[in-house]
């Protein structure tokens, strides 16, 4: 979430004495020394607390220079799915500097096939140009954008700071480097909110870790005849919707006694404030309640279909992010994820049907099954860079050790 969001609700947290006296019964008075006035400092102290939290855990990467993200085009309705066809392709579509014709240098290459390698990145879904000089600086990097003539825009999770930035001028992300992330597989994934959606993708390599830490690229249009027919069926007639955060710093309301039902509707509504003045998604808080998580609230979604079509080609891709926002198939690679900030928590995420129905654990191991059969590990050196077109090829990250430092910049 955002840092200038949770300082406002910080703001509105400091305040509760005041909305207490707004919310509570005039047959509970508060006074001073009362065994009910200690309770609710107690809660006032617990709640400044939480406020806390929220501003450490949270970063706003939106770069004032560069446009936001475009909005998502959904192109959904209609899809006959018996007919859709597995593409006779292969990802990623190399281009090895070795190469290149003798005489003409990295940026001459890129300038003379500009159209050529955006019109393959659009056929073939992914492009890997390997052993280029040009790209190993971020200096390079951007250099090599501006030659193909892509325009930078912000990442779709700008607003809520899910990934460090690297480069503003580059308009450059961090790609979950973390050694606090190492041991964990980031799932398959489009970089995409029901909101907004970049066209392309670059991915860097800066550093290539010790061991592991392969980038991966996943074939959208594969997957739709790779899963089961029944359970892609089942998922677009009901579409999906995923729980995209949780604020998990409520759990001191279960001891609150009668006065948490009294003080939920005040802390939802503080932070539906915070989360609609500064988020720049269309969620909605839901309460959520068990002995292991705690009392939380859950960051949902709009319904939206699991499936898209490109917006250039019209055919259609798997266009769901369930491999890596499932709690049952992340916990399944990874186990249970270790609370290592305030942010690991914030991130929590999970699908459900449309109608937040649970998916079945059957439908999920089908889903990961397709999607491991078909996984492709793209091993990147010093150098490299990996253009994904976003609308129909997912990407992730394998577990890794050492040092990694990969980085990426979206387009429009």
């Amino acid at each position: 979430m955002v840092a200038t969001t949770f300082s406002c609700a910080t703001l509105a947290f400091a305040m509760l004495p005041l909305s207490l006296s707004l919310v509570l019964p005039s047959s509970m008075p508060i006074t001073r020394g009362s065994e009910r006035s200690g309770h609710l400092g107690h809660l006032a102290m617990a709640v400044a607390e939480k406020g806390s939290e929220f501003a450490k855990a949270s970063f706003d990467t939106s770069i004032d220079e560069i446009p936001k993200c475009p909005l998502t085009q959904w192109n959904a309705d209609n899809i006959d799915l018996a007919s859709a066809s597995a593409p006779a392709r292969t990802l990623p579509f190399e281009v090895v500097r070795s190469s290149l014709p003798v005489g003409v240098n990295e940026e001459e290459y890129i300038l003379q096939n500009k159209e050529a390698l955006k019109q393959q990145l659009t056929e073939i879904g992914s492009i890997w140009l390997r052993g280029f000089e040009l790209m190993k600086t971020t200096e390079g990097f951007q250099r090599f954008y501006e030659l193909l003539e892509l325009e930078p825009c912000q990442d779709p999770l700008a607003s809520v700071g899910a990934r460090a930035v690297v480069n503003k001028k580059s308009a450059m992300y961090e790609a979950v480097n973390k050694p606090s992330r190492a041991r964990f597989f980031v799932g398959m994934h489009n970089e995409s909110t029901n909101k907004r959606t970049n066209r392309l993708g670059a991915f860097v390599c800066f550093k290539q870790a010790e061991t592991g830490g392969e980038f991966l690229l996943l074939d959208g249009r594969k997957m739709l005849n790779d899963i089961p027919s029944e359970v892609v069926n089942r998922l677009y007639e009901r579409g999906v919707r995923f729980s995209n955060a949780e604020l998990p710093f409520f759990d001191f309301l279960r001891n609150a006694g009668p006065l948490k039902p009294v003080l939920q509707p005040v802390f939802k509504g503080v932070a539906e404030l915070a989360v609609g003045a500064k988020i720049d998604m269309e969620l909605e808080l839901r309460w959520d309640e068990n002995e292991k998580d705690g009392l939380r609230l859950l960051a949902f979604s709009p319904p939206q279909s699991p499936i898209n079509r490109h917006p250039e080609t019209g055919l259609p891709a798997w266009f769901c992010n369930v491999h890596s926002h499932s709690r049952y198939l992340r916990d399944q690679r990874d186990g249970d994820l270790p609370e290592t900030s305030g942010a690991s928590k914030l991130n929590r995420t999970n699908m459900f049907y449309g109608d937040l129905g649970e998916i079945s654990e059957e439908d999920l191991r089908a889903i990961d099954e397709a999607t491991m059969r078909n996984l492709v590990y793209v091993p990147m050196q010093q150098g490299d860079v990996v253009l994904v077109d976003n609308y129909q090829v997912m990407h992730g990250r394998a577990k890794f050790t050492g040092e990694r430092l990969h980085a990426v910049t979206w387009f429009q």
